[in-house]
């Protein structure tokens, strides 16, 4: 069983060497509907992005194959 937890997903999931199937604009919005949703356990001083966008953006370095906190900060590397 692999250690990290999105490999872990994904072998899951049922495609673990294949692309996931692209995601529509219902389920795209439905995902931002649910993070919204998500309460934010941090001070509001000195707050600088909403909870919504800081996990919008982590779900979308996920879904572009990071697998760790580290990966999912840096840039694409050509």
């Amino acid at each position: 069983m692999p250690s990290s937890p999105i490999t872990a997903l994904s072998v899951a999931a049922g495609y673990p060497d294949a692309s996931p199937p692209a995601v529509t604009e219902d389920e795209a919005s439905g995902l931002l509907r649910a993070l919204s949703r998500v309460p934010d356990p941090r001070d509001h001083r000195g707050l600088r992005y909403p909870t919504t966008g800081l996990l919008a953006v982590t779900v979308c370095a996920v879904l572009a194959g990071a697998s760790s906190f580290a990966g999912a900060t840096d840039p694409v590397r050509s």
